[in-house]
């Protein structure tokens, strides 16, 4: 079985799975869809093919399985609610709506399509190290989990100032993280953020996490001028400690150890083929992409829930509300 692709939204990111999908076996990427011309314009030179169509058309093609969905998060809703109407299966970018009420409605729309897959797209969750870390954890090396940290820097041309959630945009590969190691419930959250530059925005936020069983979290993300051109791993600095109740794990994503630590053993190891990179970045969308694939393929349920993806966007939206209140903590 071929899986026929269709792409609404083929700018940057949407040009990332275009790409990887086009070289994954068991696919073929037919039809894009962007209210761009030259977005759509790019695709098909780069990608002879594939022809263009509108959402509509291309949501109700007989021969489109699928649909890739790369626009901003605030017409995420109103697409999946397309592609899910006319059976197709369901990849949508992170962050998962604008609006948490947006996010849970689309986990909704995925829970009542218990036959369509419906993944969002929080590619760290297929990185080598952090899935590594998720089995650390499965498999009791580091006891119950009480405390999270994480951090994560950002170039800054990678990201906008129009986004609604700021930098917390970008932290929501983080927030997704310290939520699916943590396997509690988080009920409140406190940020504070700063700005480089007195009006234009914030830079950085630090945001506290607290769970249902007392457990913690904490984590700062920064978009920064990175002015030299180094892979996006290197610039960004992505860190992750946690420390449980039988031991603690680290992931640095700058030096690429992952390190497991507890009470009869230290464990070490370099993991070369850490999934990050677009010649730095792309590969972990590679691996993104093709557990979509693989969960088509075998009716094997969403390797990243719709529903998981609605919490880390509460939280994010949470924190937001708390930052703009110096520190509230807002309760979930």
């Amino acid at each position: 079985m071929t899986i026929g692709l269709g792409f609404i939204g083929v700018g940057n990111h949407g040009r990332h799975h275009l790409h990887e999908f086009s070289r994954l076996p068991g696919c073929a990427p037919r039809l894009v869809c962007d209210l761009e011309p030259k977005h759509v314009a790019l695709a098909q030179r780069d990608f002879p093919g594939v022809d263009a169509a509108d959402a509509a058309i291309l949501a109700s093609d007989p021969q489109i399985d699928a649909v890739v969905i790369c626009t901003p998060a605030e017409s995420h809703r109103a697409l999946v609610e397309l592609a899910l109407r006319h059976g197709k299966h369901v990849l949508v970018e992170k962050p998962l709506a604008h609006e948490p009420a947006d996010a849970r409605a689309i986990a909704d729309l995925a829970a009542a399509h218990p036959d369509r897959v419906v993944m969002v797209g929080h590619c760290e969750r297929f990185d080598r190290a952090y899935l590594d870390a998720r089995r650390a954890v499965d498999d009791g090396e580091v006891g119950t989990p009480r405390f999270i940290s994480a951090s994560r820097l950002s170039p800054l041309h990678l990201n906008s100032r129009e986004w609604h959630l700021g930098p917390l945009d970008t932290a929501v590969h983080d927030i997704d993280l310290m939520l699916w190691l943590m396997g509690d419930r988080p009920v409140s959250v406190s940020a504070r953020a700063a700005e480089r530059t007195a009006g234009a925005g914030w830079d950085h936020v630090s945001y506290d996490i607290r769970f249902a069983h007392g457990a913690l979290a904490q984590g700062h993300i920064g978009w920064v001028d990175f002015r030299d051109s180094y892979p996006l791993a290197q610039n960004a600095h992505p860190r992750l400690f946690l420390d449980g109740t039988g031991g603690s794990l680290t992931v640095n994503l700058w030096s690429r150890p992952v390190a497991v630590h507890n009470n009869t053993a230290n464990r070490y190891f370099w993991p070369d083929d850490v999934l990050i990179g677009y010649g730095g970045y792309g590969t972990v969308i590679t691996a993104t992409d093709a557990a979509f694939l693989k969960a088509i393929a075998t009716g094997g349920p969403s390797p990243m829930p719709a529903a998981d993806a609605a919490a880390a966007l509460e939280v994010a939206h949470a924190a937001w509300q708390s930052a703009r209140s110096d520190g509230r903590p807002i309760s979930l």
